[in-house]
């Protein structure tokens, strides 16, 4: 090959390694935000989250909540409004978070002001009304103020249903009344033989206390009063186990708080509490976040 030949090759592998070469480096290194390839980052946390254990409850369930606060101010407080599917207030609560910006509750559908069937909104708020929420729904199915299952006593009461788990044997349950005059759960019975009944009584709907302390049901089988019943409590219903002979009509489970004391009073305590924040607030300058 001669001089001229070699020269030649020489130029062109030149222009391949300077001119076509750095052209193809050039778009395989384009800064990240200039390459079409570059994927996503990771998306930015959520500030508030509130969730149910469960997505459906019967009127006699807890509804156990937890959520999270990213980067809470210590002291500070979440508060919780649950309102019915006509979009009634139920229920209000504060709580605390804890130092990594939990916080968690439980709550009764057996509430007198939980009545209603359908879907329930909480809305979580973290600091004033300009401050960071979130909200999660969930059902409430059957019971309330339309129907009760099977195995639970409906109760009425000035129009109203309650539904009072409960079992028989020897008998057959066939209604229920409560009484705000006596205080009294009435439970109308047909029996075939010697037999009990027990019934899960929400305190809620009917409790028995003296002071801040339980005390005893006072129990009649048609008029006369029962000693051999058993109790069992919890925090949140009273069990109630009743023996009866065969021949028996009517029982009657007598305590000192029933249905209409409870809801209208916890409303008013919690409207007097938010208007009494509200009044100091305005009054002293409060702030309930940090100002930056």
């Amino acid at each position: 090959m001669s001089n001229k030949e070699y020269a030649l090759i020489a130029i062109l592998a030149t222009i391949a390694v300077v001119g076509v070469i750095p052209a193809f480096a050039q778009w395989q290194v384009l800064p990240s935000s200039q390459n079409p390839q570059t994927l996503p980052s990771e998306a930015t946390p959520i500030p508030m989250t509130v969730s149910t254990d469960k997505a459906v409850y019967d009127h006699n369930s807890i509804v156990v909540v937890s959520g999270h606060v990213r980067n809470p101010y210590p002291g500070q407080q979440v508060t919780i409004r649950v309102s019915d599917s006509t979009g009634n207030i139920v229920q209000i609560s504060q709580l605390t978070l804890d130092n990594n910006g939990d916080f968690g509750t439980k709550l009764t559908t057996a509430s007198p002001l939980w009545t209603k069937s359908g879907v329930y909104t909480i809305l979580a708020q973290y600091g004033n009304e300009q401050g960071t929420s979130s909200k999660v729904q969930f059902t409430i199915s059957g019971g309330g103020a339309t129907s009760c299952d099977p195995n639970q006593l409906a109760a009425t009461l000035n129009g109203g249903l309650y539904c009072i788990p409960y079992s028989i044997n020897g008998g057959t349950v066939l209604s229920g009344t409560l009484s705000v005059a006596s205080k009294t759960l009435i439970v109308n019975i047909q029996t075939d033989g010697n037999g009990q009944i027990t019934l899960s009584i929400p305190r809620s709907v009917l409790d028995s206390k003296n002071g801040i302390n339980d005390q005893s049901f006072i129990v009649l089988v048609d008029g006369q009063e029962k000693t051999d019943f058993t109790e069992i409590t919890t925090s949140y219903t009273r069990t109630v186990t009743i023996p009866f002979e065969v021949g028996a009509g009517i029982i009657e489970i007598i305590g000192t708080q029933i249905v209409p004391e409870f809801g209208p009073i916890a409303a008013l305590v919690f409207a007097i509490a938010i208007i009494s924040i509200i009044a100091v607030s305005a009054k002293t300058g409060l702030r309930f976040m940090p100002k930056y």
